[in-house]
């Protein structure tokens, strides 16, 4: 289904960044052999204690910072974490990874370090184990991130009064959720791809909510109203199992843009719509 067929709103900027294909689908109109030498060249291009962090230059103005939090509000082991600092670094995106996942996804699978030097945006990413991004019995993973994560970047100059927020699966759920607690006054947008939304309890993947209670306190559903002020970017794979909540939540805010194309819950789809998200978080972050 595209997004024509749907009335939903794509971005107008997809058409310089995600492949060819996938644009016909989203858009429904025939794309020129401009436009596809285009995206050709894009699809080219892409292939609260803490410990000290410790910190790699890379080429091209980019340096990785590492280091772990111990954290009282999440329990257990350390988190580690990462975080990809540009040159200049023009805003602060926290990245939220997805189910039986780590803060390492965004970097070994998704390329945070050419991603924050294309967009100069600083991109930060937190082990958040399989809390689902939620408040629940035995942990508080959006208290870690507050109140342990973004202190802790601050203490490193990174700017962190207004932040970006993206995710992927159960992250983008993550990014959805303290959007919505944060507002608009600190969140700039927020980019998901994935999304894991599901609208009952029942059809929730098992283990992201305690019970029924804890789904009716958590749900993105009935949370919309304190997203209505936030800039959105919703991605997500028509194939996807959680694509008829992503279409139900674009469709109940209007101010969503969506990139609805052909693909599954896949590493491989989120590493075509990432670029693109964080270059409208860039975008955001400028206005």
């Amino acid at each position: 289904m595209g997004a024509q067929g749907t009335g939903l709103r794509p971005d107008p900027h997809d058409h310089d960044r995600a492949p060819a294909g996938a644009v016909a689908r989203l858009l429904g109109k025939h794309v020129d052999r401009r436009t596809v030498l285009r995206s050709a060249a894009f699809m080219g291009a892409l292939a609260a204690v803490g410990s000290p962090a410790e910190t790699v230059a890379l080429a091209a103005g980019v340096e990785i910072r590492k280091g772990e939090l111990h954290s009282s509000y999440v329990p257990g082991p350390p988190l580690r974490w990462r975080v990809a600092v540009p040159k200049d670094a023009r805003a602060l995106v926290l990245a939220l990874h997805g189910r039986d996942s780590s803060a390492s996804y965004w970097f070994n699978e998704l390329d945070a370090p050419r991603i924050a030097r294309e967009t100069g945006l600083a991109i930060a990413a937190i082990d958040g184990r399989r809390t689902y991004w939620h408040p629940r019995a035995g942990s508080d993973a959006p208290a870690m991130l507050t109140g342990e994560f973004l202190p802790l970047l601050a203490k490193q100059g990174l700017p962190t009064e207004r932040i970006g927020l993206t995710g992927v699966s159960m992250g983008g759920f993550g990014a959805l959720w303290l959007a919505g607690e944060l507002g608009p006054a600190r969140v700039f947008g927020v980019a998901t791809m994935s999304a894991a939304l599901r609208r009952t309890y029942a059809g929730a993947s098992q283990g992201a909510f305690d019970d029924p209670q804890d789904f009716a306190r958590n749900s993105i559903f009935g949370r919309v109203d304190r997203l209505r002020g936030v800039p959105l970017w919703l991605a997500c794979g028509t194939s996807d199992r959680f694509f008829p909540g992503n279409l139900d939540l674009a469709q109940r805010l209007p101010q969503a843009r969506v990139a609805f194309a052909a693909g599954g819950h896949t590493t491989e789809f989120s590493r075509v719509y990432w670029g693109p998200a964080m270059s409208w978080l860039a975008r955001l972050a400028s206005a």
